[in-house]
């Protein structure tokens, strides 16, 4: 028994030991940036008890975040496809760190939501940069253990970082934006000094990777699999995005003045299982191709939030559906990445990253206003109802452009 999980443990574990050094380096700073994420986990309820936003007008500003994040992901994709990775992020961390910090020193004023728009911009700037330099670093064998150290990194950080908010969020609310400010400067602290620059000769170029030198709508559009992909992600991302919006005011109306923490723990709960499962969760489905994990993912986001329908006053409930819908978001984050990387264009990795950040975005935008309105006229159980239907939906639509890649690929 104890051979068989020692060697289990080893099968699990060895496809992190030959990655890059400068994969270790980003897996690092990830950790401490989403250590200091706190603004972004507490927005909704921040907006709405220290601001005195109704739920319309917070989900009107979300869904502005989202606007401000995806034009910012617009313009980061091109830069990194025109000038160098590591100057172009070091440059837009450097603006995000400045305006979170700002915040700050006006902690419970209306201009703290404008503050927070310039931070998404520039933090959605720096997304596609992020995910084009890890594209360069490694080659197809490497990228799933890539992405999944990544991923690990941020909720390594995520585990411990809404704990903290929830306790600053009561007592020292400026800390919120400072500490967002100081964890960054360190990220940016550790690419600046650790990290070289990927040199253009050097960069891999592999299979469904070659150049494409027409322009980035007409790139995807001779490329019908990644187009509808596109498409799947927007409602997909409207169906993880509850966990921002629905969920906490769920939760703070059932659990009042105790809901601020309740939700930190259940966040941190979310990182919890993402660390403990996402290693397992990548052995057991290292043979099946990223469409069909993607797929399996959307299943498990329909169950976890369809959970809520039946309103159950307890803490538990909430842990079994957070189980449910973390383990879709760990097979969804893990592996759509990959499979956009191994299907894009080597000289339109940031555009093509920028491209999905967006349409991510656009369902992070629609899901407040949505939801907002379902809210106020059919009530909790009918949002969380169209959401396990929507994700059975698009599992299944998932499994039928896989089918379609693999003919594309095998005539």
């Amino acid at each position: 028994m104890i051979r068989w999980i020692s060697r289990l443990s080893a099968s699990i574990i060895n496809p992190y030991r030959s990655l890059p050094s400068s994969v270790y380096i980003l897996f690092l700073a990830r950790i401490i940036n989403r250590m200091g994420d706190f603004a972004n986990f507490f927005l909704t309820l921040y907006l709405t008890r220290y601001l005195g936003f109704s739920e319309k007008q917070t989900g009107l500003v979300l869904s502005l975040v989202g606007i401000s994040m995806m034009a910012g992901a617009l313009m980061g994709g091109r830069l990194t496809d025109l000038a160098g990775r590591k100057k172009i992020m070091l440059t837009l961390q450097s603006l995000a760190a400045l305006s979170v910090m700002i915040c700050g020193f006006v902690p419970d004023r209306p201009l703290v939501a404008w503050l927070l728009l310039v931070f998404t911009f520039f933090n959605g700037a720096v997304r596609p940069i992020n995910t084009a330099l890890l594209t360069d670093l490694t080659s197809q064998e490497q990228r799933s253990a890539a992405f999944s150290l990544l991923y690990l990194g941020i909720n390594i950080g995520v585990s411990a970082g809404p704990i903290l908010a929830g306790f600053l969020f009561n007592h020292y609310r400026q800390w919120i934006f400072w500490g967002d400010g100081i964890t960054t400067i360190t990220t940016i602290l550790l690419i600046l000094f650790f990290i070289r620059e990927p040199e253009t000769s050097k960069i891999r170029v592999e299979q469904n990777e070659e150049h494409d030198n027409s322009s980035t709508l007409k790139a995807l559009w001779n490329r019908p699999i990644l187009a509808w992909y596109a498409l799947i992600t927007v409602f997909a991302s409207f169906i993880y995005s509850q966990n921002s919006f629905t969920l906490p005011l769920q939760i703070l109306k059932i659990f009042g003045d105790k809901g601020p923490r309740f939700f930190g723990i259940i966040m941190s709960f979310n990182a919890v299982v993402v660390i403990v499962l996402t290693p397992l969760l990548n052995h057991l489905c290292r043979r099946k191709r990223p469409l069909t994990r993607i797929a399996l993912g959307y299943i498990f986001y329909g169950l976890g939030f369809g959970l809520l329908m039946f309103q159950i006053p307890h803490g538990f409930w909430f842990l079994i559906s957070t189980l449910l819908w973390t383990t879709g978001e760990i097979l969804d984050a893990t592996n759509s990445g990959v499979f956009v990387s191994n299907h894009c264009p080597v000289n339109h990795r940031g555009r093509f990253n920028s491209l999905f950040l967006i349409t991510r975005g656009g369902g992070r935008a629609l899901a407040p206003l949505v939801s907002g309105f379902v809210l106020e006229y059919l009530g909790y159980s009918w949002m969380w109802g169209f959401c396990l239907v929507l994700g059975f939906f698009l599992a299944g639509s998932l499994k039928y452009l896989n089918k379609e890649d693999i003919r594309r690929k095998t005539s």
